[in-house]
């Protein structure tokens, strides 16, 4: 916004006196301003949107809206503005879910003046450094020719680790290309820490996203094709950095402008996940279009599902973009399918059989099992379900050739009328 020199700062507390205290510590401060107050967690989002300071602190208990949630809403949207979380609850779970959230440090109430400023130059100086201007690819039509809109993105998530989530991920993918070989499919590795696409898929070649991370400055299309490392399926692949250090320095901000450029390259964007609400999860959530909450039948994994299902509530999340997926559907397990689905409120799109042996020799020799086994139960229910997912988009490619038949005022061609269904009996 305005080009004073100086940290712009948002001071968001629903407690009058907290918010003059807080302003009265940065009142005689050379180098910041304090471009507006918020006394809720709404009027925060709305001057946050509008002012786009450098920085917002934000008390996490408010009512209405908390600071988790508005952190959340405003890291999505504004990638040049950092959240400081400030909160009287200085305990582990308050601190984990305000980083998860996107916010760049945690300052405990009280504090006093020197923690305050050293807080607010530092967290300003890191955003400084990694700042750009968000990339904004434009209508799809502008980037590809032919294309006529953004790809579909669609995320595996879960909250337990070990149910199977990057094995969904990549054969989704590839069960995808395989039934739509005209269509640009790309798999994105968003399991910073620790990535398994490039075993799974025997990607063995070393570009990762830490080669964008390095030449971040000059992000464009050209750079994030270079990355991309080609499956024998013709899918696309995004991978993981080599190790979990490199992973740690990608931000939300910077997955976001990675995504943007992809979203105008590809058709369909296949995301793995990491098992946790951290910053990077949240943005691939955030984008996408579908987002497949997958679980086992396990108490562990059915209560980390009820868990995200009820912070997407909070978040205001559309609950029709979320389906489940139970994978290792089997009788043995002791609960109930329908109980589980019951429970969470939620329709089980897909019902995975439990086929390890399959899974385990398909992981150890990196061949996805929709290729190496495609008449299997496994393979045959994962391609059902990208069937599923793409079906919206091929309905819509039919109605606008009919559209552009009538429009045109021709009748279709032989082969473009439908097939009549074969009587039987």
């Amino acid at each position: 916004m305005a080009g004073s020199g100086k940290i712009r700062v948002l001071i968001v507390d629903d407690i009058l006196e907290s918010r003059d205290n807080v302003a009265k510590l940065l009142r005689f401060e050379p180098d910041v301003e304090i471009v507006g107050m918020a006394e809720s967690g709404e009027e925060g989002i709305d001057i946050a949107f509008r002012l786009e300071p450098d920085i917002v602190l934000m008390d996490i208990n408010m009512p209405g809206i908390d600071g988790i949630a508005a952190t959340t809403r405003i890291t999505g949207r504004l990638a040049n503005t950092a959240v400081i979380m400030m909160s009287v609850q200085n305990e582990p779970d308050y601190l984990r879910r305000s980083m998860m959230a996107g916010a760049r440090e945690f300052l405990a109430k009280p504090f006093s003046l020197d923690e305050l400023i050293e807080s607010i130059r530092h967290v300003h100086q890191l955003s400084m450094t990694n700042r750009r201007v968000v990339v904004d690819p434009g209508p799809a039509h502008h980037a590809t020719p032919g294309r006529k809109r953004k790809a579909q993105v669609f995320s595996v998530f879960s909250l337990k680790g070990g149910v199977g989530r990057s094995t969904l991920a990549a054969n989704l993918a590839v069960a995808i290309r395989n039934q739509h070989p005209d269509k640009e499919v790309a798999l994105l590795d968003g399991n910073l820490l620790h990535g398994d696409l490039g075993v799974i898929l025997n990607a063995t070649e070393n570009k990762t996203i830490a080669d964008i991370m390095r030449n971040f400055q000059t992000l464009d299309r050209d750079l994030v094709t270079d990355i991309l490392v080609t499956h024998s399926s013709g899918v696309k692949i995004l991978l993981a950095p080599p190790d979990a250090q490199t992973g740690e320095q990608v931000t939300g901000q910077h997955m976001s402008q990675i995504l943007g450029q992809m979203l105008n390259m590809f058709d369909y964007i296949i995301c793995d996940t990491r098992p946790s609400f951290d910053e990077v999860s949240l943005t691939l959530l955030d984008h996408s279009d579908r987002i497949l909450l997958m679980l086992t039948l396990e108490l562990t994994a059915i209560k980390g599902a009820k868990q995200y299902l009820e912070l997407s509530d909070l978040l205001g999340y559309d609950s029709e973009r979320i389906s489940l997926v139970l994978n290792r559907a089997t009788v043995q397990a002791g609960i109930p399918v329908a109980d589980v689905g019951a429970s969470l409120k939620g329709e089980m799109i897909s019902k995975l059989p439990d086929d390890p042996m399959l899974v385990l020799r398909a992981i150890n020799e990196g061949v996805p099992f929709v290729q190496s086994a495609p008449s299997s139960a496994l393979a045959i229910e994962v391609s059902k379900l990208a069937t599923w997912l793409t079906k919206s988009d091929q309905e819509d490619e039919h109605d606008d050739s009919l559209a552009i038949a009538a429009a045109s005022g021709n009748k279709m061609s032989r082969w473009m009328r439908p097939i009549p269904r074969r009587k039987t009996g």
